[in-house]
């Protein structure tokens, strides 16, 4: 399987496949699919979050010496974000840190941006001289999330943690793919009736 092919991208938004950049078959979330600068260019440039403009200063005009930093903030962001939108999915009514956190950097993001015509619509546009500007796309992109879908049809995978939005009628979608979660959990209850 490719890397970055149609699976790696089943959230049904581009900040649940950010939070699914993890190789996860339980609920470990312990080998990121961006833990490296190639692994993240990779990634960024398969799915539909930067711009080309974006794409490019990725590419070409960031310091190896800010990766590290920009690295290990990307992942913190991303367990953030994990970590607030599995509770929100688990049905947790109360406001806990993960989600305080997230509201926080929201809040950076915002102010490090600037609302732009983009065709006919307006969308915030962090300022791409501040150095957490990739975060801040990150950011802005969960904020999106949370604004503008039905946080009720948040769903985390049975099997292992990727999130999905369930589009389907009814109780809808269990897993993140059939081709993988789906199939593994048939074969262990398989296994377990014919035992």
């Amino acid at each position: 399987m490719a890397l970055w092919n149609d699976d790696a991208f089943i959230g049904g938004h581009p900040a649940l496949d950010f939070v699914n950049t993890v190789e996860d078959q339980d609920k470990c979330r312990d080998s990121s699919r961006i833990s490296d600068w190639p692994g993240f260019l990779g990634w960024a440039n398969a799915s539909s979050l930067f711009s080309k403009e974006q794409m490019n200063v990725l590419e070409n005009e960031i310091q190896q010496t800010d990766i590290p930093t920009l690295l290990r903030n990307i992942h913190e962001l991303k367990e953030t974000a994990y970590a607030a939108l599995s509770g929100i999915a688990s049905g947790e009514t109360q406001t806990d840190e993960a989600l305080q956190k997230l509201e926080e950097g929201i809040r950076i993001a915002l102010n490090n941006s600037s609302l732009k015509l983009k065709e006919n619509y307006y969308i915030w546009l962090p300022d791409m001289v501040n150095p957490n500007w990739v975060i801040d796309v990150l950011t802005l992109s969960i904020e999106s999330l949370l604004r503008f879908h039905d946080m009720t049809k948040l769903k985390e995978c049975g099997r292992c943690s990727w999130m999905f939005l369930n589009q389907g009628r009814g109780r809808g979608r269990r897993w993140c793919n059939m081709r993988t979660c789906g199939n593994r959990a048939k074969s262990v209850s398989f296994r377990n009736r014919k035992q």
